[in-house]
Order: structure tokens, then sequence, then C-alpha cells
């Protein structure tokens, strides 16, 4: 037994010690007052049923949103299996569209809402990336210089009882400073009335280890707290043939107090997460006569062996450790601490303050792709830590609900890489280079003042105007010289592209938005908007902005979006419509002045400008067709172009316009159900997921620019079933959850992701090639948990 399954079976075993000193039940729901016409994912707290603290929207506040609003309870949460991170769970909401190397979330994922996309899976041609924001119980997780944010920093959907999307750039309160597309919401599960808990073990394909749980103190003298964790372990589906499995692991741990008095409330949260593990390396799809499985000699020749790709080693296939591996590593915590205080009837204060600091490692080595090249290690280690202050004043008078608020912060992006040979003739280190280098400190100030109003002439109709000035400073400083001292190579800095190795950029810039909700009927909301949103260009990386590109070409990428939609929220039995929720919008997004940054094998980078524009249909469902079975659909249609995409030098430029957005399927499709009942005092809870992904443009690595070839579509099939047995410990009532989960339960072969080569990342002398990342092969999980 490792190391790891000894302190899983440990954590297991007190876990399940502790349950005998709790009482009572554990419960979550989702409950809070906000105004009427407005839904705010990271909200205040407050006391809906026996949660106490980060209110999810309930589907009456989501129905008179005057945005397009979905959240994702536990009940489809546990379609994408008890491996899955936070970023898997995105999937199951409308025009959602998430891609990853791996199964579990200790992996990267890239995700997208509407084709505006965010976060890094290790792909390339990403282009309209960057550009959703990302909060975890409220608290921003995006890196605030590079526009990303770490997919493996939420690794464990388990911890979370909710998430939530608003679909574009959201009403000026709500707004960040990476809302360009919209904003997805995280909640993870709070303290409760009562005390309580869970542990759950999972065991699975691959030799997936897992262990969740969750504690609960209950409310003693209006104090409640909160802690839960996961820790995993798991080998990849893809293997090479020395048997090296690319194995990951991810832990995270979160907890959280709540003081609650007569007129508000105070709370203190902490999380920290780390994961780990090896990328599987793209797979050629047809075979190369210079790719092998042992990749190329020192003097450029090819090693003889097995050619590698999907056709000839296997669909699944990866080279051995010794020709080509890759590590990552992903590590965040944050401490935050949240104040909501009703000064008076008709008057709230809303505070959130946090910290929050990220690292980040990316390693290579023996990377024989060929052999013996200068750049054939790699240590990549930049961090990033951000820290701000969010304040919110409502108040209600006569037919109108005023905010006003601010926000401000504050982060420090390093963007510390260097490539290096260890052996003769180089003999150099990650301390001092000989190939690439770059050390760039990218300071940042980020500030938002707000006012809106929700004005409420009659009572069923909201229309909310507002305004956002938003500020953004960006301080450049190349550090290299003083990180790499001994440096022989080439610095990707500022310093060795005769432009400053100090600069600065400021921008102010107004943000307006205007809603309208109106309810016609009691169970149909109709509702538009127009808004806006703006954000500085994504810095860092191996060039662009401020180190290969003067800091007078920085410019802030702009949003302008319009909906207009409609929902109905019926409960009516007799039609089969149990709390039936249904609706469909139609929006129009431009994107302009992007700054598309492409990232290559050898660690440069290629820096493009453009605009684009994103429409098409959201339409959801859900519905309990009986007391037993619950149904839910969510579907898009999505057309994304380029109205502009520059290529090349500044001056010399190559037009790409009227291209697709890379990477947007033309159309989703999720449909899932779940079925209830009991038999002998056990109750069963079997389930399906059906998710279609439509056809997608890829990326030209040679050109640096979309391409017109498409990447298929493609079907997937999750089933499972749930029982929950009933038992009597010291004469208190528990359960004993048993659960099994089957994913791609056809077996279906397909590829996630296909890009065109240029050729560097397997050092060929030829390109055009396509190289892809194949989606999981089926996999089967089986969990057992304890709710006491």
């Amino acid at each position: 037994m490792d190391n790891f399954s000894i302190t899983l079976t440990r954590l297991s075993l007190t876990a399940i010690l502790l349950s005998g000193t709790a009482y009572g039940a554990y419960a979550q729901t989702a409950s809070d007052a906000v105004n009427a016409g407005e839904v705010s994912a990271t909200g205040g707290t407050g006391a809906g049923g026996d949660t106490v603290g980060t209110q999810v929207p309930t589907p009456q506040e989501v129905f008179q949103s005057p945005d397009t609003v979905r959240v994702v309870d536990k009940t489809q949460m546990q379609t994408v299996g008890p491996a899955a991170g936070a970023a898997q769970g995105i999937a199951l909401t409308p025009g959602a569209y998430v891609n990853g190397y791996g199964s579990t979330g200790a992996t990267k994922y890239t995700i997208a809402l509407d084709g505006i996309g965010q976060g890094w899976g290790g792909y390339g041609g990403y282009t309209g990336g960057a550009s959703l924001m990302i909060t975890m119980d409220g608290v921003p997780m995006v890196d605030p210089s590079t526009g990303l944010w770490a997919s493996g920093s939420l690794p464990s959907l388990a911890m979370f009882q909710a998430q939530t999307a608003t679909y574009g750039p959201g009403n000026a309160a709500d707004r960040w400073y990476d809302n360009i597309g919209g904003s997805i919401e995280f909640t993870p599960l709070q303290p409760t009335k009562k005390a309580g808990g869970t542990v759950q073990l999972t065991y699975g394909s691959y030799n997936e280890r897992i262990i969740d749980f969750s504690l609960n103190t209950g409310e003693h003298a209006g104090f409640s707290t909160i802690l839960t964790g996961s820790f995993g372990a798991t080998d990849s589906f893809r293997v090479g043939p020395d048997g090296f499995n690319n194995p990951a692991e991810d832990y995270a741990l979160f907890g959280k107090t709540v003081k609650r008095f007569d007129n508000g409330d105070v709370s203190l949260g902490a999380y920290f997460a780390r994961s780990s593990g090896y990328r599987p390396q793209v797979i050629p799809t047809s075979p190369n006569s210079q790719i092998t499985m042992n990749g190329i000699s020192p003097s450029g020749a090819v090693n003889p062996g097995q050619l590698y790709s999907q056709q000839t080693s296997g669909y699944y296939s990866t080279p051995p450790y010794s020709s080509y591996e890759k590590f990552d590593v992903n590590q965040l915590w944050t401490v935050y601490s949240k104040l909501n205080l009703a000064l008076d009837d008709t008057t709230a204060l809303h505070n959130l303050a946090y910290y929050v600091r990220e690292d980040r490692l990316h390693s290579r080595s023996n990377d024989a792709f060929p052999q013996g090249a200068a750049n054939m290690m790699e240590w990549n280690n930049p961090y990033t830590w951000w820290f701000g202050d969010k304040v919110d004043l409502s108040k209600t008078w006569w037919i109108n609900t005023f905010d006003v608020g601010a926000f401000v912060q504050q982060s420090r992006y390093n963007t510390r890489n260097s490539f290096y040979n260890p052996y003769p003739p180089y003999d150099a280190s990650k301390a001092a280079p000989n190939a690439h280098y770059r050390s760039g400190l990218f300071d940042q100030t980020d500030t938002g003042i707000y006012v809106q109003d929700d004005i409420q002439p009659i009572s069923n109709l909201h229309i909310t105007p507002g305004i956002r000035l938003a500020a953004f400073n960006t301080s450049y400083s190349d550090n290299a010289a003083f990180d790499y001292p001994n440096a022989t190579g080439s610095n990707q800095g500022a310093a060795n592209h005769s432009l400053p190795t100090s600069s600065q950029r400021n921008f102010v810039a107004p943000e307006p938005s205007v809603q309208v909700s109106y309810t016609p009927l009691k169970w149909l909301n109709v509702y538009a908007s127009y808004e806006e949103a703006y954000k500085t260009p994504q810095v860092g990386g191996g060039g662009g902005l401020y180190q290969q590109i003067g800091a007078q070409y920085a410019d802030l990428a702009h949003s302008a979006e319009y909906q207009v939609g409609f929902k109905i929220l019926a409960d009516r039995p007799e039609y089969l419509l149990h709390n039936f929720d249904i609706g469909a919008n139609y929006f129009y997004l431009r994107y302009m002045n992007q700054t598309i940054s492409t990232a290559f094998a050898n660690g440069t980078q290629a820096t493009s400008f453009g605009s684009s524009y994103y429409q098409g249909v959201n339409f959801f469902m859900d519905d309990n067709l009986t007391d037993k079975l619950h149904t839910f659909v969510n579907a898009s249609i999505v057309d994304a172009v380029y109205t502009n995409y520059l290529v090349g030098n500044i001056g010399s430029q190559t037009s790409y316009q009227g291209l697709h957005v890379p990477y947007t399927p033309t159309a989703t499709l999720n449909v899932g159900a779940d079925y209830k009942f009991v038999s002998h005092n056990v109750v069963f809870d079997p389930w399906a997921l059906f998710q279609y992904t439509g056809p997608q443009y890829i990326f030209n690595n040679v050109t640096v620019a979309p391409s017109s070839q498409q990447l298929p579509g493609y079907g997937v099939l999750n089933i499972g079933i749930n029982a929950t047995v009933p038992i009597v410990v010291a004469n208190k009532e528990r359960s004993v959850k048993l659960s099994l989960s089957v994913l791609n339960a056809t077996n279906n072969r397909y590829n996630s992701y296909l890009y065109i080569s240029s050729g560097g990342y397997y050092g060929t002398t030829n390109s055009g090639y396509g190289l892809a990342y194949p989606g999981a092969p089926m996999t089967v999980y089986g969990s057992v948990g304890v709710s006491f």
C-alpha cells in the first residue's frame, strides 16, 4: 500500500469515528431573499432552511432575474461522476463546453459559455479564452494578469452545493474584472443549523481512489462551522508501452464559520487546494514517419521504433516516460471574510475582504523530441497573489432599490520560466538556463465604482439601469537579470527586445447596462438586457505585450451583449408540471480589441489581435414529471465569427477575418433524468445523462489563425444508480449510500480536441498534420457513503 493509500485509509477511519460524536441529520437548501428582479450568485448569507451560510438562488429568484441564469444542483452534478472537478459540472448548463485531457478534477480543463472561454487545459488555439469570471463563495478565482482560471484549484465537485452560471457581463453590482462573457459561481457546502456530516469513499477505473467528507458543528450561540475536504489519486486512461500511466492526485480543504446576530451575520472562510499530475501528450491522428515512440536523436535523425499515432500505436497510447514526460502542479489558497448587515428595514450593507495566492509548476524532463535539444528541460514556476475588498450599500425607497458600491484589488504576477539542457555541451541548470528564460513582474490595480437602480413602477415590472466606472493600472518590470544572473540563453522579457525594462499603462472605462424584467402572468417572465464590460489584455507567457510588444499597443478588451428571452415557472400537477421550469434566450455579443496569445511547444508565443461576434439561442427545461421522476434538458446553437483577426508583426499583418472562432461547438445538448423509488425501505435512484457536443472549427498553428477544418461532433452517455439504506446506530438514525456510476457507458471513441501542427511539438520538419487529445473511454466508479 502506497503512502497516499495509507493516508486515505487513516482519514476515512478518523471521519467515521468522529460521526459517533455528532448528532442530527445533514441537510442543505438553497434560499435567500434578494431584491425582486435581481439575482446575485455570490450574495449574502442567511438562514434559509437548515443552511446558515451563503445561499444559492432559488427557482423563483432565477425566474424573476433579468439575465439568463442557470443553477446546477447536487442532483444534476452526480451525473458527471464522483471524480469530477468543478469545471466538469459546467457542462450541465446551456451553451457550455468543457474540454480536458484527463478524467478527474486533478487535471486541467478549459471551459466556455456561449463560445467565450476560460481556463488553461494545455491546449493552443483557444482564441476567445480568459474571458469568464470565476468565483468561489464570492471570492474571485481568476488571475488578474493572465486572465486565466486554473481548474485544478477546484478539483472536487463533491465539495460544492451548487454552481450558478450568469450569461453575459451581468449587472453593475455583480461585475468584477473579467466578466466579458459571463460568470460562474461555485458555492461550497455551507454551515448548517444542525450538526452532522458525510463521508464517502470511491474506487474506480484506472485505480481511482477518493475520499470526500463534510462535518458540521451545528449552530451554538449563533456560531456554526463547516469543514469539508476531498483527497483523490488516479492513473490516466492513457498508458505508455513502458507501463507509465501518467498518475495524478489532488486534495482540497474548506472551512467556514458564520456568526449570526439580530441584524446580520459575519463569516470567516479559508480554502486550500493542490492538484498535480503528469500530462499525457497529444497524439497524431494518423502515422507520421518522423514521429516514433522513441523520439528524435541529438543529430536530428528519427530514432527507429513504433510509429506513434492513434492508428498505429493505439488510440489512447502515449510515448514512454523516457521519451516525453510533462508534470503540472496547481496550488491555491485563500482566506476571506464577509459581512452582511441590515442597517434598518430598508438599508443593507455587504462587504467582502479576501486574499488569494496561486502557485503553478510546469516541468518537463528527458524531453526526447528531439533528444539533446537546447531546451530539453523546462522549469516553469510562476506565482500570483491578489487581495481586495468589495463593498455594497443597498437602499430601498419608494419604487427604487439603489445599489452603490465599489471594489479595489491589488495583484502581482511573476512569469518565471527557464528552458535548459544539463548535459554537455550546455551544462546548464534551471537557475542558469542556456535556452529561453524569463522573469517579469506584472503589478496590477483594478478598481470599480458603480451605481444601479432597480425601478419597479408597477408590481410586475422591473427596470434596472446601471453604470460602473472601471479602472485598470498595469506596471511591468523585467526581473530576469536578478532571478537568472548566470543565464546564457535568450531572455524573453523586454530587455532583449529593445523595449523599456519597465513600463506602465492606465485605463478608465464606463460600463453601462440596462435590464428589464416583466411578468405579465405569474408563471411567465420576459426579459431583455444590454450590458458592457472591459478587461485588461492578457499578459505573461513567452512574449506578448510589455515583453515583446510595446506597452503602447495594449488596449482594453471590450464586450457588449444584447439578450432577450422568456422563462416559465409553473406548478400544475394535473399537466405533469411539478416545479416546471422552461426558458430560452437569444444573445448577440460583440467582443472587441482582443489580444490573442498562442503558445508553442518550444516556450515561445505569438500574439494576434482581433474582434469577433457570438450569437445564438440557449434553451433549458427542468420538470418533475411525477413526484419520483425528474428530467432536465439544456441545449444551445452558437455561431461565432471573427470580424477581424490580424497575425504577424504590427504594420505587416495578415488578416483572417470571416473565419469561425475555433473550439466553439455549433450546438450542444444534454438530456438527463433520475427516478426515485422505495423498495424494502431502501431508496433507489437510477439516473442517466446524454451529452452531445456538435462540430467545431479547429486552430492552425502553421498560420497561427483559425482554420476552416472541423472536429466532428460526438455524444457520450453516462448512467448510474444510488441506493440509500437507513440504519440505526446508538438509537440514532443514520444512512448508508451505495452508488455505481458508468461514464461513457457505450465506450464511444472520439477526439475532444484537435489542432493542425506546425511541427514544433515533436520537432518534425513537416507540418500540417493533426494532433489530438482523445476523450476518456468507459469509466466505472463505485462509492459508499455514510451520512450522520
